[in-house]
């Protein structure tokens, strides 16, 4: 009898840990990744050929923790420094590779990176403004549930 109690008990604790583990992390085994934004500040950001655009200076957040946008320093010549861009954070892919090393491709046509909208001259906390923004990269707000028109001011 004690023998049969312990096998239960033994496979009642595997069970659980199988059942346990396989619910432990489903954010991971969706692919759906993670990344701590100290880590993403000073990043290389990439056009989709390669080419280096600038790095990510600052990210903007609202009020509810969504990222709406990244603030890119464009790389410039040594004697001209780069401007800063606003680019929409969900313009950008993030990746990791194997060796941990974080990559980010602005998933447009260069051009219009290198044509984006200046940071400080929109006022990002406007809702209209910054949706400008995310109209210019040809993206709908995501607070908004038709395009060109904010229904819910963060």
């Amino acid at each position: 009898m004690e023998r049969i109690l312990f096998v239960i008990t033994v496979l009642s604790i595997l069970s659980f840990g199988i059942v346990t583990g396989s619910q432990a992390n489903p954010v991971a085994q969706n692919g759906f990744a993670t990344y701590e934004t100290a880590k993403l500040i000073g990043l290389t950001v990439e056009a989709r050929d390669g080419v280096q655009l600038g790095r990510i200076f600052d990210l903007v957040v609202d009020s509810h923790g969504h990222i709406d946008f990244a603030i890119v320093s464009q790389f410039g010549s040594n004697d001209f420094p780069g401007r800063t861009v606003v680019v929409p954070f969900s313009m950008l892919k993030i990746s990791k590779s194997k060796s941990d090393k974080i990559s980010v491709v602005f998933n447009a046509d260069k051009e219009k990176f290198y044509e984006g909208p200046d940071w400080g001259y929109e006022n990002l906390a406007n809702p209209k403004q910054a949706a400008s923004v995310d109209r210019y990269y040809g993206i709908q707000p995501y607070w908004t549930e038709l395009a060109g028109e904010a229904t819910s001011y963060r």
